[in-house]
This record gives C-alpha cells, sequence and structure tokens, in this order.
C-alpha cells in the first residue's frame, strides 16, 4: 500500500528508521523521491540514496533535476520534425537550412502498461507535480537512448481492473 491515496496528497517527509515500499513518496529538503526498492531506512537519507534504494532525482552534466525513471512498455512513438527555414525558387528549386540551435527536439507518445496501483500513483504524482512547466531527465529507449529534458503537457490514465493500470504520456524534448 502506497504512502499516498491521492496525487494531490501533502507528501511526507523522509523519516530514519521508517518501513517504505516501492514506488512510496517522501519529500527530503525539498526535493521529491520515489522508493526504488522495499526497504527499512538508516539513520541518514544519504546513505539510503547512496545504496540505490531512491530514485526521482538526477545529476546530468552538473545539473540536479527530476528524473522519470520508469521505463515504457512496447508500442511507444517517437516524432522527430526539424525546424528548418526554407526558400523556393523556380524550377522547384529549395534552398533549406537550420531554424535555430535546438532545431530538432524529438516529440514521444510513450504507455506505461500492466502497472500496480503504487506505481501508478507515483508516474501520475511525478507528471502532476512537474504540471508541464518544470523539465526533468529521462532517457528514452533505443534508439535515441541518452538522457535528455523533457516536460509533459499531457497524460492519461487507465483503470483497467484491481492493481492494473495503463498510462498514456506525451513528452517534448525541451532545451532547458
Amino acid at each position: 500500500m502506497s504512502n499516498v491515496n491521492s496525487v494531490y496528497d501533502v507528501i511526507p517527509a523522509w523519516a530514519a528508521s521508517t518501513s517504505y515500499n516501492v514506488y512510496d513518496i517522501v519529500t527530503i529538503n525539498g526535493a521529491i523521491y520515489y522508493a526504488l526498492i522495499k526497504h527499512v531506512s538508516t539513520s541518514s537519507f544519504a546513505t539510503d540514496l547512496a545504496a540505490s534504494k531512491w530514485g526521482g532525482r538526477t545529476t546530468f552534466n552538473g545539473e540536479i533535476k527530476p528524473h522519470f525513471f520508469w521505463k515504457p512498455s512496447y508500442n511507444s512513438t517517437t516524432q522527430s520534425e526539424p525546424k528548418i527555414r526554407s526558400i523556393k525558387y523556380g524550377e522547384s528549386y529549395e534552398q533549406r537550412s537550420s531554424d535555430g540551435i535546438n532545431n530538432n527536439l524529438i516529440k514521444a507518445s510513450y504507455n506505461f502498461d500492466l502497472r500496480t496501483d503504487n506505481e501508478t500513483m507515483a508516474i501520475l504524482h511525478f507528471l502532476h507535480v512537474r504540471a508541464a512547466v518544470e523539465s526533468f531527465f529521462f532517457s528514452p529507449p533505443r534508439p535515441y537512448g541518452i538522457t535528455k529534458k523533457f516536460i509533459c503537457r499531457q497524460w492519461s490514465e487507465t483503470y483497467s481492473f484491481s492493481d492494473n493500470h495503463e498510462i498514456k504520456a506525451n513528452f517534448e524534448e525541451v532545451a532547458n
């Protein structure tokens, strides 16, 4: 059972010597973390974090940001539409050039199928807190496979049956 009942709940602070289940949500120093494994916390959050018991934040290229660590299911779609400037001349001749420095950012539709109540709560909480304003790190599946910054402007959740949910989320790569 998750330690929160709604994405709107106030998230409890991490506490020493406390039993946590997978995907329990805590705050520490204003940052939000999600339990990666079932465990009893030690006397130090830093020790638990170093032991890979918590996820949800990461450092990449010297920047600390929220980290969407959940892996999408199969049947995800990624779209690229580079921004270009184009001038058309006669005789079907066209000159093209890149428009801006971040002109080829990807958009992707991800499915998260067969997710438990606790995992669904954690994923929805993560997206709800960011509210399409705060960017986060995410590593898309291959062939993209490198960590980039994204926002999620739209997501939906389907309750299939007891302890089984499907989430669809649209991620957009951003430069900041």
